[in-house]
This record gives structure tokens, C-alpha cells and sequence, in this order.
């Protein structure tokens, strides 16, 4: 039976939030920092465990557009939904489900783990780096 989870990519500028996990992880066992995720039950909808695991943060966030839906190689039985959100505020508290967190540079990502990262979600968040790369914040 395949693991379902649902993952959250939390931008903030040019920069993403990535989770430490408290413990390793058997499902993907190379993983240390990781963006956040739950562990979805038969029946849960995926929409509300992001927002629950996001409230529980104690993270504002806008929830955009972009969703991706991703398997990784190291164990075909995992199975991701990954939802893309903004955020606006709030200190975020990971105590509950992870070890730390730090906000991450998007182009430093691959120094931390390839592990979450497929192609899909790498070249989305390389164009998001490469469009606030281009954004003048100078201008009036």
C-alpha cells in the first residue's frame, strides 16, 4: 500500500523553508532537511492537512496556484502532493513535528538534499529564483 503524504513548499522572496527532521526517516532514509509534510490517513483531504500542518507552524501564508504530485525515485511506494504557498508572516514553530528549520536560499537548495526534489518542482523553483533575481527592488 503506497504512504501518502502531503508536502508544502513555503516561499518567502527568494527563499524557501526547509524542516530538520527529529528523527530518521524510514521511507526515505537519506533525508535529513526536508520541506515541512504530514502523513495523510485513508480519507484525509490533502488541502486541509497543508492547512492544519501550516496553522500548527503558526505560519500566514496565501496558498498559489501550483500543485505537484511526485513520487520519488529512492521509494516508488511514497506518494506526494506538494502545495506552493507564499508566506507572510508569523515565526515559525516546527517543534511539534520536526527538529529545526531555515529559510534557504532557493539556488543552496541542492546542498541541503536532492532526495525531495524532482525535476518539476527544481525547475519551478529555479524560475522563481531567476524572476526575483530580476526584480529591481531600487525602483520607485
Amino acid at each position: 500500500m503506497p504512504y501518502r503524504r502531503v508536502s508544502v513548499i513555503i516561499l518567502k522572496g527568494d527563499q524557501v523553508l526547509l524542516v530538520k527532521l527529529k528523527e530518521m526517516d524510514r521511507a526515505l532514509p537519506r533525508s535529513t532537511w526536508v520541506f515541512p509534510f504530514l502523513s495523510l490517513s485513508e480519507g484525509d483531504s490533502p488541502r486541509k492537512a497543508m492547512g492544519d500542518l501550516l496553522t500548527n507552524l503558526s505560519i500566514s501564508f496565501d496558498i498559489q496556484d501550483k500543485i505537484f504530485r511526485y513520487v520519488p525515485s529512492e521509494n516508488p511506494k511514497l506518494n506526494y502532493i506538494v502545495y506552493v504557498v507564499s508566506y507572510k508572516s508569523g515565526d515559525p514553530d516546527v517543534s511539534k513535528y520536526f527538529q529545526t528549520y531555515k529559510w534557504v536560499n532557493i539556488k543552496d537548495i541542492t546542498a541541503y538534499s536532492t532526495s525531495f526534489m524532482d525535476s518539476n518542482i527544481t525547475a519551478y523553483l529555479n524560475d522563481v529564483a531567476e524572476r526575483y533575481a530580476k526584480f529591481d527592488f531600487n525602483k520607485t
